[in-house]
């Protein structure tokens, strides 16, 4: 009897473990993608505040002012549009977190049943 519970306990732990570390897992593939994406909105965003900064100091004129302003819809339209892209970015990785992660929590309730079921057989 006590073989069967050390058994028990030894696959029951196994199993623990082994949702553990794909959770685990699942969190850090999941946060790369979003830092990844953080980074790289991060260095657009500064290359056109950037950018945008240098035409200021090369404002000499009315022409060069008039030029820089009518510049400034198209570069805001685009700022936008890339910020709009980068929120469905973020939902899909938000969703294929939920996924994945609903698929681990069946897998391993279906885990903990097998074990649950094997020991009520020994039983």
């Amino acid at each position: 009897m006590k073989e069967n519970m050390n058994e028990s306990y030894q696959t029951a732990f196994k199993a623990a473990s082994d949702v553990a570390s794909d959770a685990g897992q699942l969190v850090i593939k999941n946060m790369e993608k979003m830092i990844e994406l953080q980074m790289n909105s991060a260095r657009m965003y500064a290359e056109t505040m950037f950018g945008n900064a240098r035409d200021v100091f090369e404002i000499t004129d009315m022409q060069t002012a008039r030029t820089y302003f009518e510049k400034q819809p198209e570069r805001t339209r685009h700022l936008v549009q890339t910020m709009a892209k980068d929120s469905g970015a973020l939902m899909e990785i938000g969703q294929s977190y939920a996924d994945e992660a609903q698929a681990l929590l069946k897998k391993s309730s279906a885990d903990f049943g097998g074990v649950a079921k094997a020991k009520a057989k020994k039983s």
